[in-house]
């Protein structure tokens, strides 16, 4: 099993690893990591809106290419195909600034996708 540091520094290494697996451990320990960088942006958009606006939307072109890789990988790794991540985690990740303004329904949806993703995040690797 991978330490945290492994498992956030692999995600960052291999950024552009489309055809690769990732592990539970490794998929997991970089979610923490990427969620303990959101929790300090929020905190300093409390502090200065501006100024933890314009970090949010660096930070959210710098992980969108690792986030899609990783999320093919690891539905590689549980045995689905990649192309799933295309409708539970892309198709959420846009609507995420308009979900406000969708119907009802559509914010259902968007909601199951994203809890789709993580359900199938958990599941264990499949052997070949």
């Amino acid at each position: 099993m991978l330490s945290f540091i492994e498992g956030f520094s692999m995600y960052w290494t291999r950024y552009f690893d489309f055809k690769g697996r990732s592990t539970r451990s490794e998929f997991w320990w970089s979610f923490l990591g990427l969620t303990i960088i959101t929790g300090i942006i929020a905190g300093i958009e409390q502090v200065d809106y501006k100024l933890g606006v314009q970090i949010y939307i660096v930070y959210s072109i710098l992980t969108i290419i690792p986030n899609i890789s990783q999320y093919v990988r690891r539905f590689r790794d549980i045995g689905i195909s990649p192309y799933l991540v295309i409708i539970t985690f892309v198709i959420p990740s846009l609507l995420v600034y308009a979900i406000k303004h969708l119907p009802w329904y559509l914010q259902a949806i968007d909601i199951l996708l994203i809890l789709s993703d993580i359900f199938l995040s958990i599941l264990p690797s499949k052997d070949d």
